[in-house]
């Protein structure tokens, strides 16, 4: 997934205020974690070192997706 499609992605959609990543990372202002990592991904994506910026984005897609997801089918069962 590029840049471009994830920033497309997290501006079509109503966002949390924190959210975690794992067990042992919570994003406290997911607003502010997007907005740094989009960034940080435009400006050094090509540098190897800063790979990971790219991937907690798409992990923050995809928690997001997932809970989504199971919201959606919350309401499908009322």
């Amino acid at each position: 997934m590029t840049i471009e499609e994830l920033e497309a992605y997290f501006e079509g959609i109503d966002l949390p205020e924190s959210v975690y990543l794992n067990k042992a990372t919570k994003i406290v202002d997911v607003k502010k974690f997007i907005r740094s990592h989009i960034i940080t991904v435009k400006a050094h994506g090509h540098i190897k070192a800063y790979a990971s910026f790219l991937d907690r984005l798409i992990q923050l897609k995809d928690i997001l997706e997932a809970e989504r997801a199971k919201d959606s089918e919350d309401q499908s069962s009322i």
